[in-house]
């Protein structure tokens, strides 16, 4: 599949606002899925399993686990805030966790509010192998 990103990021508008029931003009490239559009864990395993279909690759593999999941060392996981280097590592993908950041600790249970479309899009990416 030889989609540009935004052609993947216009087909994950799509599955999102089909999967929960909203209209592409609430969604923005920094919409964040969980604080913005009131996604839970079950729609979070609905989009992934529709963009899987979707784009025809699995999606939520152990590539992307590592991506998204921060540092599980016995250290890291007692910390209350997620350290300035796991921060670091994901900045890419969660460029607002990196805003954030710069204003206060982030604790660790807050990690996932940072998920946007745009970590979508370029977890796709990655995944199709595009730029």
């Amino acid at each position: 599949m030889n989609l540009n990103d935004q052609e993947i990021e216009n087909k994950i508008v799509a599955v999102l606002c089909n999967s929960l029931a909203l209209v592409p003009e609430q969604i923005t490239k920094n919409t964040r899925l969980i604080t913005d559009l009131g996604m839970d864990s079950l729609d979070f395993l609905d989009i992934m399993f529709s963009l899987e279909s979707e784009f025809k690759t699995k999606i939520k593999d152990r590539e992307f686990d590592r991506v998204l999941r921060p540092d599980k060392s016995e250290a890291a996981l007692r910390a209350e805030y997620l350290t300035d280097r796991e921060i670091e590592r994901l900045s890419d993908i969660l460029p607002a966790l990196k805003e954030a950041s710069l204003k206060d600790k982030v604790p660790r249970n807050a990690f996932f509010t940072f998920v946007t479309v745009d970590t979508l899009v370029k977890m796709v990416c990655r995944k199709l192998g595009t730029k």
